[in-house]
């Protein structure tokens, strides 16, 4: 009977600590999987293109170009090149892009103080 008990014991130890992320599964502080396109790839819209550490996309007027680290739900822009044309009528806000959160399909964009600027849907 005591073997029973301790093999009953173990197994609910083993359930308790994957529950609570204790166990050898999978942690939920992988990276999640930013790449993909963010807005829509159109005239006077904002959009970002994440791939393979790189980035492309638009304010809405100018290009914006560089590279970026996945850290957890962080994204972190670097190396960004954009153009610095005049647009009358854009929201550039996209240029002051610093970091972004995603949260499900909507990347939430930061500047370099930490305030949110703005958010773009994932549309591939």
């Amino acid at each position: 009977m005591t073997i029973v008990r301790n093999v009953l014991l173990l197994v609910l130890a083993t359930a308790l600590a994957a529950m609570s992320g204790c166990g050898t599964g999978s942690s939920s502080t992988e990276p999640l999987d930013a790449t993909g396109t963010w807005g829509a790839e159109a005239t006077r819209s904002p959009f970002l293109v994440l791939a393979d550490g790189e980035f492309r996309g638009s304010d809405g007027c100018n290009q914006l170009r560089g590279t970026y680290e996945v850290d957890g739900e962080v994204v972190t822009f670097a190396s960004q090149l954009h153009t610095m044309m005049a647009c009358p009528g854009v929201d550039s806000w996209l240029s002051g892009l610093a970091s972004a959160r995603l949260d499900g399909d909507t990347l939430v964009v930061f500047d370099h103080e930490e305030r949110r600027i703005g958010e773009l849907p994932r549309t591939a």
